[in-house]
């Protein structure tokens, strides 16, 4: 296995690479990529579906074996690694203007493209199986089980991106939650005032809810985060100070929650839950507060 964990590294520092030509593009964005990169997210459940699929004939063909098996199991193999390299060039194509965080946004394209690399060549060892028979048999299921594990990987880091990296516990029990709150734990900082903790709580919930999966850590659609406080009192892409202490009537980000449902800018997006009347009462009175 030293030697396709090798190749796949060698292959990732050639993808890396790529970055000063990504960033040496006019714009900032190839010919093409607001109409390609979207496609991503639709062309990568293929290469998922079909990769569990060959897992679970590979676990078939170990306990009960029948004839023309492996000549399926190779169909699945090779569609998902043609699918894999599609997703791949694709996710390319949408990591540009994305706004995402740069490091989850690498730790993804590298396993996503280690994925490809390794499947390819569990791929050549299944071809070698079905011409030389089983003396290829331990390496090529090792390597389909590299293959199972860079996709959860590069599965993961693609969640964290779209969803945040807390998508996965944010509805778990509270126990789990608990659990990986206190594995998580940091030391405490010192505390303000009550009424000014809060009313700094209710507007951290709210921003947790609606608004740091968009505007947080892994992604910044406008270059704006909500979890950043230079970041609130800056704005965006925009220009305009999202908050100015003091003045809800003068900061960007109250006048576009209360922006009609239909319009354009209205926050969060159409197709997203609105905050709701208590929610946006206490964003007015946290910036009349002075944003603490």
């Amino acid at each position: 296995m030293l030697w396709i964990w090798a190749l796949s590294m060698g292959a990732l520092d050639s993808w890396g690479s790529l970055t000063p030509m990504m960033s040496a593009v006019e714009g900032g964005l190839p010919p093409g990529s607001a109409f390609l990169g979207p496609f991503h997210m639709v062309v990568l459940h293929l290469p998922i579906g079909l990769f569990s699929f060959t897992a679970l004939l590979e676990l078939v063909a170990w306990f009960r074996p029948f004839e023309g098996l492996r000549r399926v199991l190779a169909t699945s193999l090779g569609l998902g690694v043609v699918t894999a390299i599609l997703t791949s060039i694709l996710g390319l194509y949408r990591s540009f203007g994305g706004d995402y965080s740069a490091e989850i946004l690498a730790l993804h394209r590298n396993t996503g493209l280690a994925l490809t690399v390794v499947a390819a060549l569990t791929l050549v060892l299944h071809s070698a199986v079905l011409r030389v028979g089983n003396l290829w048999l331990g390496w090529y299921r090792a390597s389909l089980g590299l293959t199972l594990v860079l996709l959860l990987i590069a599965s993961h880091h693609g969640g964290s991106l779209t969803h945040g990296q807390g998508f996965l516990t944010q509805n778990a029990p509270p126990v789990i939650r608990g659990w990986m709150a206190r594995w998580g734990a940091q030391e405490p900082r010192s505390k303000p005032s009550e009424p000014v903790a809060a009313g700094a709580v209710e507007v951290a919930k709210v921003f947790e809810a609606k608004c740091v999966s968009c505007h947080g850590p892994d992604k910044q659609k406008g270059k704006f985060r909500v979890d950043q406080r230079e970041s609130l009192l800056k704005g965006g892409q925009s220009g305009e100070a999202a908050v100015v202490p003091g003045d809800p009537g003068r900061s960007r980000l109250m006048r576009l929650v209360l922006l009609p449902a239909s319009h354009d800018d209205v926050m969060p997006p159409s197709g997203k839950v609105p905050l709701s009347e208590s929610e946006i009462l206490s964003l007015m009175r946290w910036i009349q507060l002075g944003a603490p």
